[in-house]
């Protein structure tokens, strides 16, 4: 894939060491189809797994080149939701259905198990449709250079997946497992389930809640 770099040593040495402070460092993998899973209740919205991803992939850190974003509101008080692909089984794969481009270019390889994105063929952002298609808005079409849409890999290389998102995150808020529970909350964009947390645990209408500017959470 063109522009990206290849897996960062630093990524995976804090990882590791991240991995043994926290006693998960035996922690097993899933094997066959499986995702990131979010815990909403868990993410302090740190950012710390943006720079992962953004670092593992491209040698940088970005956040606009992260597979995983999350997304900050105040519901009044501040709540941070983390988007990121959850591997559609094939009868909900809507961005898959919805390109243009057949076969299409982002598609589920059954090999490695987790969604890809033929770059060579994509048509990038004069399309996006696969992101107007995704219920949560999970494609991220990144700057020029990369005209293309990001989606979870899994942070696959040679057949062994280990999400770095999941491996650096401090607070546990991120699990890589296999799809064992119903996944619609995860297909559905944050600002979506920002007012449906809002309704439960605060007596707000939708237009009442509010996503702060970036800079108060620096």
């Amino acid at each position: 894939m063109s522009g990206e770099a290849k897996p960062s040593n630093s990524v995976q040495s804090q990882s590791k060491s991240v991995k043994a402070g926290w006693g998960l460092e035996d922690m097993p993998f899933p094997k066959g189809p499986a995702l990131v899973q979010t815990r909403w209740d868990m993410c302090v919205g740190c950012g710390v797994c943006e720079m992962a991803c953004s670092l593992f992939h491209f040698g940088v850190l970005d956040k606009e080149l992260s597979r995983i974003r999350i997304y900050r509101y105040l519901l009044p008080l501040p709540k941070s939701l983390q988007n990121v692909c959850s591997q559609c089984p094939a009868p909900e794969r809507e961005c898959q259905k919805a390109c243009p481009v057949q076969p299409a270019v982002i598609y589920f390889d059954e090999k490695s198990n987790h969604m890809k994105v033929d770059t060579d063929r994509c048509l990038g952002s004069s399309c996006a449709m696969c992101r107007e298609a995704c219920p949560a808005k999970v494609p991220i079409l990144v700057p020029p250079g990369h005209d293309y849409p990001l989606v979870c890999d899994l942070c696959e290389r040679d057949g062994q997946r280990r999400p770095q998102c999941v491996e650096v995150c401090p607070n546990n808020a991120l699990e890589f497992m296999a799809p064992l529970i119903p996944q619609h909350l995860e297909r559905i964009h944050p600002d979506k389930k920002a007012e449906l947390l809002a309704r439960r645990l605060y007596p707000l209408e939708r237009d009442k809640i509010q996503r702060p500017p970036e800079e108060i959470w620096r």
